[in-house]
Formats: C-alpha cells, sequence, structure tokens
C-alpha cells in the first residue's frame, strides 16, 4: 500500500511536469513569426487549442486529487500517452520542420544573436551561412526527441517517472529558441493533428469507455472502429472550382478571430442554398472528403420523409445505436439523441435535398405527445423536430428553398452562384473532350450555349455527354436548336434524355435536366396555390424583365391582399425560380427566370394545362395591360415581349388574344414606328373578331379601321383608302351617320384624302360634316366641336385663299374656350397658339403672332412652371416667330439652347422630345451660317441614339441618317460619303418601307441633288426624278402635291441637260393647270408655279411679256391675300422689278424695288440681307438711270 501511496503522490508531479510542457510549445509556436497572410489565423488556433488543454488538465488534475481518476485507470494511462503525444509535437524538432514547415532558431541570450539577413534568407526559405549564426546545431543536442519511444495503454509508471528530467530539459530550451512558420499548409495540419488529441482528451476526460469513443485513434492506442463516414457517393474528382462550404467556414473563423472570440466549438449549422443542379451536392462532396478518417460524417437524404427514415436506418446499423431495431421505437428520435449524446463524437451531418417545407414543419396538427418519446412520428411532426441540437456536431444543409434554408440555419445561409464563363468550359471538356479540337466558330458556338445554359452545372453536364455520344450533331447545331422558337419542342426532347450521374440519386428513372426541376413544382403546389398560379403564368410570357407592379396588378386567383402576393412570390424567390431584376418603369423591381426552369415549368405542365393556363394568362394580360398612350410607353416596353410571347405560344386565340393583339399592334406601330410589323397583330385580331363576331361588328370594324390607318403610316395610301371607306360605309349602315365611332371614321378617311392629294374638296366635305353633326349632337362648345374645327380650319389653310375662313374659325375656338374653360386653361392656350399660326401664314401680322405667343409663354410660366413640357412647347413656338420677325436669330438660339438644357435635364439626354429639340436648334445653327460644325454634332448625336434606342431600320433613325447626310452634303468635301449613306438609306427604306413609301421617295431626290454635285452624273440624276414621278403618280395619283413637285423636279433636270425645254414648259405648265383647278388659281403652290413657268419662258426667250404678266398676277394676288409685308409678297416684289428692268421700264423696276426695300426694312430690320440686297439693286438702277439721262441729253 506504502508503495502505491508513493506512486499515486509522484506521478501527479510527473503530469504536471507533462502538462506544462504542452501549454509551454503551445505558448512558444504562438510567438512564432510569419510571411504567409493566413498566420493571424493560425496563430488564433494555436491559442483556442491551448485553452482548450489547460481547461482539459484542470480537470485531470482535480479528478487524481479527488480520488475518482486513479493511476491505475486504463484511462489514466491514455491521458499520460496524450500528452506525450503533444509534447512530442514541440519537441521533435526536425519532425517539425519536415512536416509542418517550422523554421527554429536559437536565441540564448548567451549566444551571438542571428543577424536581420538571417532572419531575412530564413523567411525565404534559404540556408543560413556560418556568417549568420554560430548556435544552431547547439540547439539542437539539448532537444529531448521523443520520436523512438513506443508508448502504448500498457505504459508503466516508472516510465513517466523516468521523464520527468527530459521534460524540465526540454522546458529550458524553449527560452532559447524563436520559430518561424513559413507553410500555411502544414502548419494548418499541425493545428489539425493538437485538435485531434484535445478531442481524444476530452473523450477520456468525460468518462467514456474507450470502445465508445468513436474516434480512430487515441495516439499510442487503438480503438475498435474508425471513424464513421456514411456518404452515399464517391468523390466527385470532375468537380470545378472551391468548395463554398470550405469558402464560408475560412471565413467564418476570420471573422470570430476580428471580433476576439474564441473558434466555435459547439453545435453549428449552415445551409447551401441554390436551384437544382446547380451543384450543391457535388460542393458538399467535395468538402466532406476532407475530413474522411478523421471526423465521423452521415450522409442524410430528406427529400422525403421515407428517405429519412430509411437513412436513419443505415445510421442507426452503421453506429450499432441500441434499439436502432426495435420497430416499436421511432428511430428519428433514437438517432437524435445518440447524435446528441457523447458516444457519437465530434460529427459531421449532412442533410441533402431539404426541398420540401411541409416535410420539416408539416401542416397537419401536431402530435398529442407533449415530449419526446415513443410515440411521435416523423411524417406527422415533422423531419426538423428530429435534427440534433446539443453542444457538439456540424449540421450541413442543402435545400433549393431558402426558406427551408433559414429555418434549419437561420443566418447561415450560403447561396451557391453560377460557375463562371471559364470554369463552365472546362468542365464541358470535361465531360466532352473531344470537343476540344473544333473550330474557333465552334468554341463561340460554346459560349453562346453555355450562356443559354446560364452555366447550370447539371446541365453542362448532361449537354456535354450527349454531344459526347452523338458527334454528328455540333456544338453549334445543338445552339441553333436553343434559340430557335420553332425548335422548341425538339430541345425539349434533347433536354428530356436520360442522364445517369453516380453523384446524384440513383432512382429508378434516370434524371434529366427538365426533370430536375419538377420537384420544385410539385413542392410548390402543394405548399402555396398562389405561388403555384403564378409561376403557371409566368411560363406563359417571356422569362426576363417581369415587371413587380404587373404581378401585383393582375389579381391572381382573384387575390388582391398584398401581403400574400409578395409572399407568394418570396416563396418563389425562395425555391431559387425567380431572380430579382431590374425594369425601367414603376417601383423599378422585376423578376426573371432560369431559361431552362422556363423551358421545364412549359414542358412540365401537360398539354391540356399549359393551353388553360395560356388562355387565363392571356385574359389576365388582355383585362390589366393599358392602352399604349404616350403615357404608358415606358411600361409598354417591358409589356410587348411578355405579351408578343404569350400570343406566339397561343394554340387556339380568343376575344382576350385578339384584345391583346389589338393593344400590342397599337404599340409597336404608334411607339416604335414599325408599321408593317403592326400589321400582323392587327389582321389576327380582325380575322378573330370577324370569326367570333362577324365582319361587321363593332370590334372588327375598329380593327379594320386600325389597318387602316397603319397602311396610311406605312405610305400605302390606296389600300388605306379602300380599307377606310370600308370602315365608314359599315359604321354608316350600322351605327348609324352620327355614331361617334363613324365620325372618328370620316376623319381618318379625311386625313388620308389630303395625303393623297387632289381631294380637298371631298376632305373639306367630311369634316365640314363631322362639324355639323357634333354642333348639333354635342353643342357648340364641346371640346370634340372645338377640335374638328380647328381640323377643318387646317383644311382651309391647305386649300390656299381660304385664311380668312381659317381665321373667322379659329377665332371662334379661341372666344368660347376663353369664355367657357377660362383664359389661362391649357386647352384655350392652345388655340392662342393656332390663331397665332393662322397670323403667321396671312402675313403682316407678325407683330401680333408674337403678341399671342408671349402670353401664352407668360401664363404658361406662371401657371404650369418654367420647366413644364407646355412651358416648353410655347418658347419653342415664340423662337419660330421670332425668326420670321428676322433680326433676332440670337433670341431664337437663346430660346431653343434654354428648352434644349432643361428637356435634357427633366427628361434626360434620349427622350424622343429632347431629341426633336435638339433637331430643331440644328436647323436654327444652320440658319445663322458659319455653324455647320454644331449643326453635325447635334445630328450626329440624335443619331447616335436613335440608332441605339429605336434601331437602324426605324423610320426616324433613318429620317436622321437622311439629315445628317444633307448636313455633310452642305459642309462640302465629303460628296462620297453623303452618297453612300443615302444609298444606304434608301436601301433599307426600300426593303422595310417599300419603293414608293414617300421617305423612300424624299431619300431618292436627295439622293439625285447630290448626284447633281458631283457633277457629270445628270443621267442618274434623270432616271431617279423619273422613278420618283411615276411612283408619285401611281401611288398618289396625277394631281397630288408631291406629284407636281416631282415634275418641277424633274423638269429641273431637263433644263440642265440642255435641249428638252419644251419638255420642261410641258411639265411645268401642266403643274400650273392641275394646281390651278385643284388648288384654285390664288393657291400659294399655284402662285409658286406660275412663278416657275415664269423663269422657263424668260429662259425660252422673247417671251418676257408672257413673264411680267404671270408676275404682275402673282403678286397682286400675294398682295391681297397675304398682305404687304408678308415675306413672299416681298419677294415677288423683287423679281417682277427685275423683269420691268429687263424690260428697260427703269422706273417702274425702281420705284418697285424701293418699295421691296422699304417693307422688308419695316419686317426684317435694316440690318437683314434681303434689305441691303434690295436697297444695292435700286441704288445700283439709279445710276444706270442717271448714266442713261445723261446719254440721252
Amino acid at each position: 500500500m506504502a508503495e502505491v501511496a508513493g506512486l499515486a503522490l509522484g506521478v501527479p508531479g510527473v503530469l504536471d511536469i507533462l502538462i506544462k510542457t504542452c501549454l509551454e510549445g503551445y505558448r512558444f509556436i504562438s510567438t512564432a513569426r510569419s510571411a504567409d497572410e493566413d498566420f493571424e489565423n493560425h496563430r488564433y488556433q494555436f491559442k483556442v487549442e491551448q485553452q482548450k488543454l489547460k481547461d482539459l488538465t484542470t480537470t485531470v488534475t482535480s479528478r487524481i486529487r479527488e480520488s475518482t481518476l486513479k493511476t491505475d485507470d486504463e484511462r489514466f494511462l491514455l491521458i499520460s500517452s496524450t500528452l506525450i503525444r503533444i509534447a512530442q509535437q514541440f519537441s521533435d524538432f526536425k519532425r517539425l520542420e519536415s512536416l509542418y514547415g517550422v523554421q527554429i532558431l536559437f536565441s540564448d541570450k548567451s549566444a551571438e544573436k542571428p543577424s536581420k539577413r538571417y532572419w531575412f534568407r530564413k523567411l525565404l526559405g534559404l540556408e543560413a551561412s556560418q556568417k549568420d549564426t554560430k548556435s544552431e546545431s547547439d540547439a539542437f543536442k539539448t532537444v529531448l526527441t521523443l520520436t523512438d519511444m513506443h508508448l502504448d495503454k500498457n505504459l508503466e509508471m516508472a516510465t513517466l517517472q523516468t521523464l520527468k528530467p527530459h521534460l524540465n530539459s526540454v522546458i529550458n530550451t524553449y527560452s532559447r529558441l524563436k520559430w518561424a512558420c513559413l507553410d500555411s499548409e502544414k502548419t494548418q495540419n499541425l493545428i489539425s493533428k493538437l485538435k485531434e488529441y484535445n478531442s481524444n482528451m476530452k473523450e477520456l476526460v468525460d468518462g467514456h469507455s474507450v470502445d465508445k469513443i468513436g474516434i480512430t485513434t487515441v495516439i499510442g492506442v487503438t480503438t475498435k472502429d474508425k471513424p464513421h463516414f456514411m456518404v452515399p457517393f464517391p468523390r466527385n474528382e470532375d468537380f470545378i472550382g472551391k468548395s463554398h462550404i470550405a469558402s464560408w467556414l475560412k471565413a467564418y473563423r476570420k471573422k470570430r478571430i476580428k471580433a476576439e472570440k474564441l473558434e466555435h466549438t459547439g453545435h453549428l449549422r449552415l445551409a447551401l442554398c441554390g436551384l437544382g443542379g446547380i451543384g450543391k451536392t457535388q460542393d458538399v462532396l467535395n468538402f466532406i472528403y476532407e475530413y474522411e478518417n478523421e471526423r465521423p460524417v452521415f450522409w442524410i437524404h430528406t427529400g422525403s420523409v421515407t428517405q429519412f427514415e430509411a437513412d436513419c436506418q443505415k445510421l442507426g446499423s452503421l453506429a450499432k445505436i441500441p434499439g436502432h431495431d426495435d420497430t416499436k421505437q421511432n428511430l428519428g428520435l433514437i438517432v437524435k439523441q445518440w447524435l446528441e449524446g457523447p458516444q457519437s463524437g465530434d460529427w459531421i451531418l449532412v442533410l441533402d435535398n431539404a426541398d420540401n417545407m411541409l416535410d420539416f414543419y408539416p401542416i397537419a396538427p401536431k402530435s398529442t405527445a407533449s415530449k419526446e418519446s415513443d410515440t411521435v412520428s416523423i411524417a406527422h411532426d415533422g423531419i426538423a423536430k428530429f435534427i440534433p441540437r446539443g453542444s457538439k456536431g456540424t449540421i450541413i444543409v442543402t435545400t433549393r428553398d431558402r426558406e427551408v434554408a433559414r429555418n434549419l440555419a437561420n443566418q447561415n445561409v450560403i447561396i451557391k452562384p453560377e460557375l463562371h464563363p471559364e470554369q463552365a468550359i472546362e468542365l464541358f471538356y470535361r465531360h466532352c473532350p473531344n470537343a476540344e479540337d473544333t473550330a474557333d466558330d465552334t468554341s463561340t458556338a460554346l459560349q453562346r450555349l453555355l450562356k443559354e445554359l446560364q452555366y447550370l452545372p447539371l446541365a453542362i453536364v448532361q449537354v456535354a455527354a450527349y454531344l459526347d455520344l452523338n458527334r454528328s450533331i455540333s456544338t453549334s447545331k445543338y445552339l441553333e436548336m436553343f434559340e430557335s422558337k420553332k425548335e422548341s419542342q425538339k430541345l425539349k426532347r434533347l433536354l428530356s434524355k436520360p442522364h445517369h450521374n453516380i453523384w446524384r440519386d440513383n432512382n429508378e428513372n434516370a434524371e434529366t435536366i427538365l426533370t430536375t426541376f419538377s420537384i420544385s413544382f410539385r413542392q410548390l403546389q402543394e405548399q402555396s396555390k398562389l405561388a403555384d398560379s403564378f409561376l403557371r403564368f409566368m411560363a406563359c410570357i417571356d422569362r426576363k424583365a417581369i415587371p413587380r407592379d404587373l404581378l401585383f396588378q393582375i389579381h391572381m386567383d382573384d387575390v388582391e391582399d398584398e401581403l400574400l402576393i409578395s409572399e407568394a412570390l418570396d416563396k418563389l424567390v425562395n425555391f431559387s425560380i425567380l431572380q430579382h431584376a431590374k425594369v425601367d418603369f414603376g417601383c423599378g423591381k422585376g423578376y426573371e427566370i432560369h431559361s431552362l426552369v422556363h423551358l421545364a415549368m412549359q414542358t412540365y405542365l401537360e398539354s391540356g394545362e399549359m393551353d388553360t393556363a395560356l388562355n387565363k394568362a392571356c385574359t389576365v394580360l388582355a383585362n390589366t395591360l393599358p392602352d399604349s398612350e404616350y403615357e404608358n410607353w415606358a411600361e409598354w416596353r417591358v409589356y410587348l415581349p411578355h405579351a408578343m410571347a404569350l400570343l406566339a405560344n397561343l394554340k387556339e386565340d380568343s376575344e382576350a388574344s385578339a384584345d391583346l393583339c389589338m393593344k400590342a399592334g397599337y404599340h409597336i406601330s404608334e411607339a416604335l414606328g414599325q408599321y408593317s410589323e403592326s400589321l400582323i397583330p392587327f389582321a389576327r385580331a380582325r380575322k378573330l373578331y370577324a370569326v367570333l363576331f362577324g365582319e361587321e361588328n363593332t370590334k372588327t370594324l375598329e380593327a379594320m379601321h386600325s389597318i387602316g390607318y397603319t397602311f396610311r403610316d406605312a405610305g400605302r395610301l390606296k389600300e388605306a383608302q379602300e380599307m377606310l371607306e370600308k370602315v365608314l360605309e359599315a359604321r354608316g349602315r350600322t351605327l348609324g351617320e352620327e355614331h361617334p365611332d363613324t365620325l372618328r371614321s370620316m376623319h381618318h378617311l379625311a386625313m388620308t384624302y389630303r395625303l393623297l392629294g387632289g381631294r380637298l374638296k371631298e376632305v373639306q366635305e367630311l369634316e365640314e360634316k363631322v362639324l355639323e353633326v357634333r354642333r348639333r349632337t354635342l353643342g357648340e362648345e364641346h371640346p370634340d366641336t372645338l377640335g374638328i374645327m380647328n381640323n377643318l380650319a387646317i383644311t382651309y389653310e391647305k386649300q390656299g385663299g381660304r385664311l380668312k375662313e381659317v381665321l373667322e374659325l379659329e377665332e371662334t375656338i379661341l372666344e368660347v374656350m376663353r369664355r367657357t374653360l377660362g383664359k389661362e386653361h391649357p386647352d384655350t392656350l392652345t388655340s392662342m397658339y393656332n390663331l397665332a399660326m393662322t397670323y403667321r401664314l396671312l402675313g403682316g401680322r407678325l407683330k401680333e403672332v408674337q403678341e399671342l405667343q408671349e402670353k401664352v409663354l407668360e401664363v404658361r410660366r406662371r401657371t404650369l412652371g418654367e420647366e413644364h413640357p407646355d412651358t416648353l412647347t410655347s418658347m419653342h413656338n415664340l423662337a419660330m416667330t421670332y425668326r420670321l420677325l428676322g433680326g433676332r436669330l440670337k433670341e431664337v438660339k437663346e430660346l431653343q439652347e434654354k428648352v434644349l438644357e432643361v428637356r435634357r435635364r427633366t427628361l434626360g439626354e434620349e427622350h424622343p422630345d429632347t431629341l426633336r429639340c435638339m433637331s430643331r436648334l440644328a436647323v436654327t445653327y444652320e440658319e445663322q451660317g458659319g455653324r455647320l460644325k454644331e449643326v453635325q454634332e447635334l445630328r450626329e448625336k440624335v443619331l447616335e441614339v436613335r440608332r441605339r434606342t429605336l434601331g437602324e431600320e426605324h423610320p426616324d433613325t433613318l429620317r436622321s441618317m437622311h439629315n445628317l447626310a444633307i448636313t455633310y452634303r452642305e459642309l462640302g468635301g465629303r460628296l462620297k460619303e453623303v452618297q453612300e449613306m443615302l444609298e444606304k438609306v434608301l436601301e433599307v427604306m426600300r426593303r422595310t418601307l417599300g419603293d414608293e413609301h414617300p421617305d423612300a421617295l424624299s431619300c431618292m431626290h436627295s439622293l439625285a441633288i447630290t448626284y447633281e454635285e458631283q457633277g457629270g452624273r445628270l443621267k442618274e440624276v434623270q432616271e431617279l426624278r423619273e422613278k420618283v414621278l411615276e411612283a408619285r403618280r401611281r401611288t398618289l395619283g396625277e394631281e397630288h402635291p408631291d406629284t407636281l413637285s416631282s415634275m418641277h423636279n424633274l423638269a429641273i433636270t431637263y433644263r440642265q441637260l440642255g435641249g428638252r425645254l419644251k419638255e420642261v414648259q410641258e411639265l411645268e405648265e401642266t403643274v400650273l393647270e392641275v394646281m390651278r383647278r385643284t388648288l384654285g388659281k390664288e393657291h400659294p403652290d399655284t402662285l409658286t408655279s406660275m412663278y416657275n413657268l415664269a423663269m422657263t419662258y424668260r429662259l425660252l426667250g422673247g417671251r418676257l411679256k408672257e413673264v411680267l404678266e404671270l408676275q404682275e398676277k402673282v403678286l397682286e394676288v400675294r398682295r391681297r391675300t397675304l398682305g404687304e409685308e408678308h415675306p413672299d409678297t416681298l419677294r415677288c416684289m423683287s423679281r417682277l422689278a427685275v423683269t420691268l428692268y429687263d424690260l428697260e421700264r427703269l422706273d417702274e423696276a425702281i420705284s418697285l424695288m424701293e418699295e421691296a426695300a422699304c417693307s422688308s426694312a419695316r419686317v426684317y430690320g435694316g440690318d437683314h440681307s434681303y434689305t441691303k440686297a434690295t436697297e444695292l439693286l435700286a441704288k445700283r438702277w439709279k445710276d444706270v438711270q442717271r448714266e442713261f439721262n445723261g446719254e440721252a441729253e
């Protein structure tokens, strides 16, 4: 007994020395230096393990003193052996250097201190020279090496006693050393070893049986079992990139270090969340294989309750958990309690495919059992109730549902991102290696294909495997099928090809890309009917830029509660089916769906279900989407792809689809200017309305009406006329002559007649009839009545010689509006503007025009504000008047620049109104002269924006190119470039608008002028102008104003070619005869034609008398209709004066030219170029007269 007592007293002393040795080693290494950025993390981990050891050894010492841990106990020997092995890690310096990358340097105060050069070389891994230190080898001689000691569970007490002096020697040696850790990865291995020793110690100190410890080895002692590793899949050697689980844990550890917290040593949960097929399982596999043979790992499938129960059974059998084979026991509860207990070790538990919220948290009533017992049911209570908690273990969850992830792992949720393009390419080539030999164009096709697959790993692997097995199908061909809507059915078959994968669940049926997502779809149906309805709706529309506002407006399933709608949409986001996106209107929030998920949903819905979903979505959109008015264009830019996608997928049309066609057609026509394209939905709507309701139903006629005015916008005036006449006839017969729709048809037909030309009389009759009915049915002062009065005024204006009637109408409109609406009502101000324009046309009343427009501007500034769009329009109109007044171009420029600055700031650089303002300012700069460079810059900017926002072939873009080409021509020296631009514009217009569209014919005219200026190309000029004239004769008619203008242009070309003056005369006489008959003798265009013919007569020679008669007639009419001081009247005066001079009627010539000069001075000012020119001619003629009179004397 005495011997035993002595030993009991001696052993604790030995243990104290042993413990002190281990702790000194920890302290010693924690002072190490390192060039590696991760060493702060390592140093922190050393401190954590040091603290663990302190806590454990305190408990060991206490239990020895209390005799609860006896020295002959096997656990005591194992504890001692483990402590020796920890000490050995620090004292075996050779091993530390070779295995763990630790450099040890002698640092005795009595020895020579190592130089800075020595430390620098060691940190770089270089050998130190003898000059650097003299005592390094001595340090190794004094260190105790325990490598050859074979310690096992039969360790004798005497062995421990003999260690005491040697351990003291090791401690003394530490004070003479310095360490440097130069290899981060190797240092981490040392930390892992130390963690393992501490874990073993904890199991022993806690009193667990050696056989139940559940770890591979207590150093020096081999247990019966290795750590359990229940993982159903092999390591995936094709895994690309790094594990996001490992990255998260590393970041988590660094975060705790920064917060100066000890490493997390208790229970830890984290969840990896993402779309099905994105690689969550492979990520976890990559992580947990790093812990094979180090920690117990258990993998449980939680895709269903049945799978969970089956894997719990496997775990119970593997770990030999008592009661696991008892069918009366609740296996989930048994496994949970075992994992929470001490026997299971520091385990990792993977809960794979935790996708169904209802499996974890069922809605069914809870079990009546108030406490955990054998009576609870996994299916009834949910899997979540059987997931272990406690103070240890790590749980990793993989799930598609972010809500499940949040519930199981709190904030520790990792969103699995898509692969980088480079990683996607690498993954593809691993599964289709033969593709690496393909050409560059195929490589480009591969990049596009991977982008279409949105870098989804499962899709990439399966497509690569398919192409590897079917080498006759190239990557380019597969891409064509993917991108083509016509090939969608073929693509669905390809993506439904079964693919076996050893790293995914071994179901009876092989998994396909499309069926992968069906799991989520089924779970959505179970968990949220509203979310399922939204998903079905989105399967029918375009997958991109789905506006959140729209989803709230459609009242899906008649649900209007915003909270319920938000929850349903969040459910789709949580399932990774929807992703957040931005849209450019409303709240700016929207969603998009992964392309394969979108295709999978369409495949998942059976044919009948898909048709039902399409019809429902069509009804919802038709009832929800607004009309395509200008204020709704921003919304429609986002809505249109959805409407067109839905219409393209519909198999059977309905009234709702026809309504949707009408709305989409309006936007395509009005906002996009794609007239030909808009005819497709209009025609589809008309056909369907006719089948459903008949040819003369109001909806059918409205569709025909839309087709009619679209023909007009597309330049197909004859077809427009025929369609609108048919609509008017039907509406007049079915609705009555005075129905609002009938009157609207009259109005649009009148506009078409006006464009056709030569039918102004019919236009007048139609508009007068509409006015008469509206006066009688709506009243004299109804807004619609006033509106048609304004249209009639425009017709009178175009007829010429009727400006007095126009003036009377507009003065009446203004008087009524002032009285009924008020002097400052917006419509009253618009009426004032119209009246001002008429005064301008009448000539000689520019001062009144100026006064009216200045009044409108003053009121709008005061009532609407300086930057209101109507205020800006008034500024522009006033600027135009200042331009006509002459001598005020500076004010014109300042007003237009102000308007442009405000519109740029309030509407944006690329708003249509801003672009229009830039175009108008360009005209002002052009008129100022010497500013063509600025004109060029403005027009180039307008063209650049329209190209980008409207497209290369939009009519507005083509018109901008046309204008810019004209500017280049005026700049000079760029005729070749001008020619190429106009030829390109003409080619596109011919292809998109047609050969005979007015814009195309106008471009031909400009191209003819360019050829004319290039010289030597008069034959081509002649051909172009003859073609323009021939087309206008055929499409517009012989007497249309544009046809007459073409005759005039061709006459000029014939005159230039020479020898064809007779043809010139015939053309101009025809023009004059038609204008006299269709427009009247005193119409402004008739008068211009009379002047042109007079010029031709002069060139023919011997006809000055006829020239004089024509010019005198023109001047007489313009004086009477336009006034003495109208610009056109002044030009006629000067031209007639020249003719009088040629006839040697000098007195009359001088008198008329002086009259023109005085009038010009009053209208334009004394400094105006026209005023100066007329004054100069009058002075020269007077000089000639004096010379002539002197000679006569």
